[in-house]
Order: structure tokens, then C-alpha cells, then sequence
């Protein structure tokens, strides 16, 4: 019997938490019955939509139907409980003073994710390394042709527990002459991948349902259009809509964002609109098209700037979403464009607009948003004119965001301005284990005319105290979005980040980069970082910086946890196999030294 669509969104619902409860019962036992498996799903929106640990049961019980919130449990879950041998990962050990490449794949000549964009990882089981069905998947930004992938996935990806050459193509695909220039992302079960490609001035939404074995780096294959048939590939294109007086465009800077409850998909565009899709992943992708009492897409700017990824708060029916012009805006889910009853936008925050969308911690209910330079017309107490970070609390409705008042922190020298872009920062595990929001933020910002680490310490949601960490650099270049993790089989929680240039070199150095340029480095935050003592745990050398990093798992061999990026710019890949060498834009994977 074919299942309604609303009844395959329950099942998957259901099954979700069913294996989060069961996931927390069985982990500590030595075994479990049969092929029984928790995957997890790692994209770019589990960096900006983040859960501390909710305050009473009936928080908790509410936030178990959001499934994002249910993969952060998995995931830091799955880093607490691994107690026996067969719960851990096993890869090889690391040298404790580099982060040491696993492998690197050459995707063509300027291939990169992209500054501000992640990778994709799916992980069919939680608890263990599976090399057949766990794979990574890498945008390459360039247009398909050929001979050159769009987009690409790799399995057999774990050195020293996969047979080697690692990694394998698991598929490669020549999706059209339109580049993909932000983050994809993955269906729950990782069977499709959702992403936005550009063809001709005009942003499609494609939904891809890939077969293992398709394509090669250097024969991708070109996957035949939807509706898909049994057993075969497939790639559903849906262009973004011009109602409601947008105007046709392309997509530079805004990732989709997947509400995986409801099945929906939101993603902005370059003049201003931010657009919904139904179907995405268990019907016929569709996007909303609507006016009156709902207004779809929705022209949230009046086309005067670009959109940046928007975030979808459950709980609150609201998307937030940030713009070149320096404003943050609040869309709700079911009406869309701007309310009647008045605007769903804060006053303007940044004079250099924003260069990333919102970090979102749904359970305390706050909106985070980073700025290279304040807006010089902010009154007292407001400073303007430097690198700030601000805290927004989510409003009761869209319409109530332009009354809405925030806190701005300040992370940097008064009176400085980077040139460089500023992306999200990252809360470490003391936040997230607390009950009320308590703990450390990390965000990079300039001090003078460098970057440095700065650390913002919040205390039941409020900011208590800001301070500089680590200078990074020599010089005013900028650094990727900020990564944490927590391995707790090491007791270690750290960051992870690069710079795109100038990096501090020397053995003597806290810093400890290899040579003065793109350098990717990691933290270990146990203790609050501070500006005169605090050193990298592991440095490596990555031409221009590197993409925002995805981490996997945490590992017992050596402390051996992975991370997945690409460089910036072109650099020399090692490649498999006699495959994917050469100089080039290299898909990266890098054990992470010192976690053990």
C-alpha cells in the first residue's frame, strides 16, 4: 500500500526518536541485536541551528519532535557512551604536533566548497565506522562538464579500518553547466541530496537521488531528469520562482535549510527573496507560490541585496535570515512575507553587511549574528564602527523583530574594521551541557591589524564578560567559520578554524603554523582560551584557508577523529589509487592531532 506523504514525514518522525531513546538505552551494553543502526547527518545548518540542554522535561519533550535537535543528541550522545570496544571507531594514530591529511582527492582545477560553506557527511551508524555506506559529500563550484563533476560523494573513507587505496569515488555527477556555490544537503536516510545550482541567471533547487557506482572524478556521470524511476538516479530541478515581485536571479551566498518534520526547504536568493519548497525529499519538490494571507516567496528586502542562509527555529514558526545590507530578518513560516500588522526586521545592525546567516540556539531562544563592523548610527550604548557580535532574543512574532533590542559585544580594538569576512562562531560543551545556556562563545574577530580568538562568556543566556584569545595572524586576514567538538573518550573538547593568510609560524610560537599563509588549527577549549598562554593543539598548512569543517566522530585509536574541507585555492591533492592527484582543488579529509 502507497504511504501519504504526511504519513512517511510521521513514520520518519517516529522512527527518529525511537532510535534516539533506544540509541541512550543500548550503548553502554557490549552488543546489539541485528543490523540495527543510528545514522547520523552532518551539514552546514547543524553549525547554526544548535540546542543547549533544555531546562525541564517538557522542554526536552517538545524539542524531541524537532529531528535536529534529536542529531545533536545522537551525536554528542553517541561522543559520551562509547564504552566498549565495539562502540568505538578505529582509524590509525596521529602525530600529536600536525593535524595530518588521510587523503585529499583533486576535483579539478579551482574546485573548493567554498568560503562559508560545508561539506556534507552522512553516517550510517552512530556508534561505528561503516565503509561501504558512509560516505561525504563535496560541491566543487565549478561548472559540469565531461570530464568535471559538480558534485561529488566519497566512501571507503576511514585510513587504516577501510581497505586501501581510501577514498573511493562513491559517485560523481556532471549535474549541468551551472555551478553550485553553497552548502548541499542530505535526506535523514542519505539517499538524496538537496542543493542549489545556478544555470543561465536563474537558481534551481535540485533534488538528487544518486546510485553508488555512478560517474568518476574524471567521468561524472550526468544524472537523468525526474520523476525518478526504480533503481536508477535521478535529479529534479524546480527554478526559483519570480511572484510576489521577485525577479529572476541566481543563488551566490544562501545554503538551503531543511526542516526535516515537515518535509519543507528554505533558501534565499541574490535580490532579496526568500523561498519555501514542499516536497523535498518525500513527494514532488515544489515551491510555495501564494499571495494574501500568504505571501510566498517572500521579498524580504525589496531586492536591494542578497540574502545569506537562513535558519529555521522549531518551536517559534520563524526563519531568520541576514543580508548584505546588515539587517536581520524574522519570516514567518506559514504567512512568509512581511506581516500587516508591521515590519520583521531589527533596526540595521552592520554597515559592512553580513557574511554569514544566523547562529540560532533554539532551546534558550536566542538569535546570534556576527559583524565585521558595526552600524555607525547605533546610539548609546552601542559602539559603532568595530567588529561586533550580536544577541538577539527571538521575538513572540515577526512583527514584534523591529522593537526587538539586543546586546552587542564587541571583538575588537575600538576603532579597528577588518577587511575580511567574519562567519559564525561556535558555543563550546559547557553551553551545551547547561541547562540555562552557560558557557563560552569563540568567535574571530580583528584586534588592530590582526585576528585574534575572542571569547564571549555567557551566564544563564546572559553576556557576562568578553575577552581576546589567541592572536592567529600577522596581518588583518580572515578566518572560516568555527567548528566544535567534543571527544570524550579523550575528555577533550576543542575548536576547530583556519585563517586565509599570514598565519603565525614558528615552534616557539603558541600558534605554531607551518609557514606564513592559509593555516587550518584547532583548540582545545577544556579551559577558557585567553591571549598569552593558550597554544594550537594542531596546525597544518591549507593554500587560501579552508571551507567551514565538518567533524564525524569521536575515535579510540590514537584519539583519531576526522574533519572534511576543502582548501580555498589550488593546492598539491595525494589522490587514491592513482586517482584524484595531482594540483588542484583538493576534498580533504584530516585526522585531528592531539585528541588523544
Amino acid at each position: 500500500m502507497k504511504l501519504s506523504n504526511s504519513l512517511r514525514i510521521k513514520l520518519s518522525q517516529i522512527l527518529l526518536l525511537s532510535a534516539v531513546v533506544a540509541f541512550a538505552l543500548i550503548v553502554p551494553r557490549e552488543a546489539k541485536a541485528g543490523d540495527e543502526h543510528v545514522p547520523v547527518v552532518t551539514d552546514w545548518s547543524h553549525r547554526h541551528a544548535v540546542y543547549s540542554e533544555p531546562n525541564s522535561l517538557m522542554k526536552r519533550f517538545a524539542l524531541s519532535a524537532d529531528h535536529r535537535y534529536l542529531q545533536q543528541s545522537l551525536r554528542r550522545n553517541a561522543e559520551r557512551h562509547h564504552g566498549q570496544d565495539r562502540w568505538r571507531w578505529h582509524h590509525a594514530p596521529e602525530n600529536p604536533n600536525r593535524i595530518q591529511g588521510d587523503w585529499s582527492m583533486n576535483m579539478g582545477a579551482g574546485a573548493t566548497v567554498g568560503a562559508g560553506n560545508y561539506p556534507a557527511k552522512y553516517t550510517f551508524d552512530a556508534a561505528a565506522a561503516n565503509c561501504a555506506t558512509d560516505f561525504v559529500v563535496y560541491n566543487t563550484s565549478l561548472g559540469g562538464s565531461g570530464t568535471q563533476a559538480t558534485i561529488v560523494a566519497f566512501n571507503n573513507i576511514y585510513v587504516g579500518t577501510c581497505t586501501a587505496p581510501n577514498p573511493s569515488t562513491y559517485w560523481a555527477y556532471n549535474t549541468g553547466a551551472g555551478a553550485i556555490l553553497t552548502s548541499p544537503i542530505l535526506s535523514f536516510d542519505g539517499t538524496r541530496v538537496a542543493f542549489i545550482q545556478n544555470t543561465g541567471g536563474v537558481a534551481n533547487l535540485e533534488v538528487l537521488r544518486w546510485k553508488s557506482g555512478d560517474g568518476s572524478l574524471l567521468g561524472p556521470l550526468s544524472p537523468a531528469a525526474g520523476p525518478c524511476t526504480a533503481g536508477s538516479s535521478c535529479l529534479v530541478t524546480v527554478p526559483f520562482s519570480t511572484a510576489n515581485s521577485c525577479t529572476a536571479t541566481t543563488d551566490s551566498f544562501s545554503s538551503p535549510f531543511y526542516d526535516y518534520g515537515q518535509d519543507l526547504l528554505y533558501v534565499g536568493d541574490d535580490k532579496g527573496c526568500l523561498h519555501k519548497f514542499t516536497g523535498v525529499f518525500f513527494g514532488t519538490p515544489t515551491e510555495v507560490v501564494a499571495s494574501g494571507a500568504s505571501i510566498w516567496p517572500a521579498q524580504v528586502n525589496g531586492g536591494f541585496g542578497h540574502l545569506n542562509s537562513p535558519v529555521f527555529a522549531t518551536g517559534h514558526g520563524q526563519v531568520f535570515v541576514t543580508d548584505n545590507l546588515g539587517v536581520l530578518y524574522s519570516v514567518d513560516t506559514t504567512a512568509g512575507g512581511v506581516p500587516v500588522s508591521g515590519y520583521n526586521f531589527t533596526a540595521k545592525l552592520a554597515d559592512i553587511g553580513f557574511d554569514d546567516g544566523p547562529l540560532v540556539d533554539v532551546t534558550t531562544g536566542f538569535v546570534y549574528v556576527f559583524a565585521r563592523q558595526s552600524v555607525s548610527t547605533l546610539v548609546t550604548p552601542h559602539v559603532p564602527n568595530v567588529p561586533s557580535v550580536f544577541q538577539i532574543p527571538i521575538p513572540a512574532t515577526p512583527s514584534a523583530m523591529h522593537n526587538t533590542l539586543g546586546t552587542q559585544v564587541v571583538i575588537s580594538d575600538v576603532g579597528t574594521v577588518p577587511a575580511a569576512a567574519m562567519y559564525v562562531g561556535a558555543f563550546d560543551d559547557p553551553y551545551y551541557s547547561s541547562a540555562n545556556g552557560t558557557g563560552e562563545l569563540y568567535a574571530c574577530g580583528t584586534a588592530g591589524t590582526v585576528n585574534s580568538l575572542w571569547v564571549i562568556t555567557l551566564t544563564a543566556s546572559a553576556i557576562t564578560d568578553t575577552k581576546p584569545g589567541p592572536v592567529l595572524t600577522t596581518a588583518n586576514a580572515g578566518c572560516s567559520p568555527i567548528t566544535e567538538f567534543n571527544n570524550t573518550i579523550a575528555n577533550n573538547d576543542r575548536i576547530f578554524l583556519s585563517v586565509t593568510g599570514s598565519a603565525i609560524t614558528g615552534g616557539a610560537t603558541l600558534i605554531n603554523c607551518p609557514a606564513a599563509s592559509g593555516c587550518v588549527m584547532s583548540f582545545d577549549v577544556d579551559s577558557v582560551l585567553n591571549n598569552t598562554g593558550s597554544a594550537t593543539s594542531a596546525t597544518a598548512t591549507e593554500t587560501g584557508g579552508t571551507s567551514g569543517i565538518v567533524v564525524d566522530n569521536t575515535a579510540a585509536t590514537g584519539g583519531a577523529s576526522q574533519v572534511y574541507f576543502t582548501p580555498l585555492s589550488n593546492q598539491a591533492c595525494v589522490g587514491a589509487g592513482g586517482l584524484g592527484t595531482g594540483t588542484g582543488g583538493c576534498a580533504i579529509q584530516a585526522s585531528q592531532a592531539g585528541l588523544n
